[in-house]
């Protein structure tokens, strides 16, 4: 469960600053692209033996959810709803989480809404945030306020490229409370107006 918990922690959490202005600007741009697709890559550190493990694939951000759905070097399928997350495993064996049941998960779950809504308010009074711009690059890292996220989730270090009128994501870095860390890069970001009919589907039944 704890695998879950923080994989969905870090598909959440898009971008932030900690000027209200800036913030509000980041947020609108990205609720305005309301669909994300493309490919990520994540390293897994474990801090205790030293080792790294690398995994692959392809994602979707939408306002339905999101899903990560892994290629390497295991297949398996992860849609993340408002109420609920699915893992679907290559064999076909599937763990659904009830996130109204879970503390952790209704607070993720709220966030997951207030990003795509461009709702920042939400967002600030879930974490304390320190924001750093430079030309067209951006960085934020996000501390959160809720005990029990603490106990899973120490920051999530987030950066990307952003302007006037669009904000993108690039890397997310995600310390966990036991001193592991996962790191996202993502690649060959697109962001369509409709989801494929294909797409779609991951989330007819979230």
């Amino acid at each position: 469960m704890k695998k879950i918990i923080l994989a969905v922690i870090s598909a959440f959490f898009l971008t932030v600053s900690a000027n209200a202005e800036t913030f509000d600007s980041v947020c609108k741009n990205l609720s305005g692209r309301p669909n994300m697709t493309g490919n990520f890559s994540q390293v897994k550190t474990i801090s205790a033996v030293g080792r790294s493990m690398k995994s692959s694939g392809t994602f979707i951000f939408s306002l339905d959810g999101i899903m990560w759905k892994t290629e390497k070097p295991f297949p398996s399928t992860m849609v993340v709803g408002m109420t609920s997350v699915k893992q679907t495993l290559a064999n076909g064996k599937e763990t659904v989480i009830d996130a109204s049941s879970n503390q952790i998960f209704t607070s993720i779950s709220t966030t997951l809404n207030a990003m795509f809504s461009g709702n920042s308010e939400v967002l600030q009074n879930n974490f304390d945030v320190d924001f750093s711009f430079s030309g067209s690059d951006w960085k934020a890292v996000l501390l959160p306020k809720d005990n029990m996220v603490k106990k899973i989730l120490k920051s999530l270090s987030i950066s990307g490229k952003a302007a006037s009128d669009y904000a993108d994501l690039n890397t997310i870095v995600m310390s966990e409370a036991n001193g592991d860390s996962i790191t996202y890069n993502f690649t060959n970001q697109k962001y369509p107006k409709e989801l494929t009919a294909d797409e779609k589907a991951y989330f007819s039944s979230k």
